[in-house]
Order: C-alpha cells, then structure tokens, then sequence
C-alpha cells in the first residue's frame, strides 16, 4: 500500500496494533488476523515493541467499521487502555485521561494528532482530539481509559466532530 496525501505518517507500537487480536471475541480473532494481514501487517502476530504504518493500522480500524459496525469498533477503541503501559502512579479517571497526550506521544512515533485534556467537573472532562483515529474508535477508548481506572461506568459523547472532535466523558 501507498500512502496518499490524506494518509497520516508515523507509526504506531504493536501494543496499540496487537488489540485487533486480543481486545475482540475470539470468534473474531482470525478475521482480525486476515484484516491485519491484508494490511501487511503480517503473521506472527504484531509484537508489543514492534513498529507499525500508522496509516495501515486506520485501514485495519475502517474495515472493522466497514464490515461489523460502529460498535465493534468502539469495543476495540474501549479494550485498548487495559494493554497499553500506563504510569503506574495513575488511579482515578481523571489521571488516566489528564495522561493521554503523553500514552499518545509514547505509543506513536512522527504520527499527527494529540489529545488535550480539561477537567470539567468532578466525574467528567473534556477531551479534544486532533489525532487520525476514527471518532468510535476514540470513544471506546475514552471510556475505556475512564474505566481502567476505577470509573464504574464511564461513557463518551461527541461534541464536535470535525478537525477537531471534542468528547464529553461521564463516570
């Protein structure tokens, strides 16, 4: 694959990419493998400190949109923070989403986009995003990053979809 003038650059750690396989039903993972393969992204595996074409893990990420929906792909997006290597000094919601600018900076290399964080209440915050992700992917893993860190439910909502998309997240 090539990449095109709208495609981002960068890479992305294997971690984020390995999920694909091991953050879906294992009824899906060898569909998951297929995909991650077309993309060339291939077999073993991706390893956790491997590098990987950002752009080719976003055509993985809008063939599981594509194919099985924007709730799979949430799922996906809200599986990702319990394998990811978070700080080990984070323990509550608003930590876990006060760090993501630095989980982004870790877990990408030359790649676009950033989150900012704003705490907007005491069981909320606001999250902007100007990173490559497709927007449900993000809202699963704002949840989930809420989630892994004690947030009994959390939930996000998009505000503002556009260059930058603007989340609300509640727990």
């Amino acid at each position: 694959m090539t990449l095109t003038a709208n495609e981002p650059s960068g890479t992305v750690r294997g971690e984020m990419v390995q999920v694909c396989i091991d953050g879906v039903m294992s009824v899906y993972q060898s569909r998951m493998r297929d995909m991650l393969d077309e993309e060339g992204i291939d077999r073993p595996d991706p390893q956790p400190d491997e590098w990987y074409p950002l752009a080719k893990f976003l055509h993985v990420l809008t063939a599981v949109e594509r194919n099985t929906g924007e709730s799979a792909l949430a799922k996906i997006g809200e599986s990702t923070p319990r394998f990811l290597d978070w700080t080990s000094t984070i323990d509550s919601p608003h930590e876990g989403l006060n760090h993501l600018p630095e989980m982004y900076e870790t877990e990408h290399r030359q790649a676009p986009g950033e989150y900012t964080y704003e705490k907007t209440g005491e069981n909320q915050a606001e999250i902007t995003s100007t990173t490559p992700y497709p927007t449900q992917w993000e809202k699963g893993f704002l949840k989930g990053t809420a989630q892994h860190f004690e947030a009994e439910y959390a939930h996000a909502r998009v505000d503002d979809d556009g260059p930058e998309t603007t989340f609300e997240v509640h727990w």
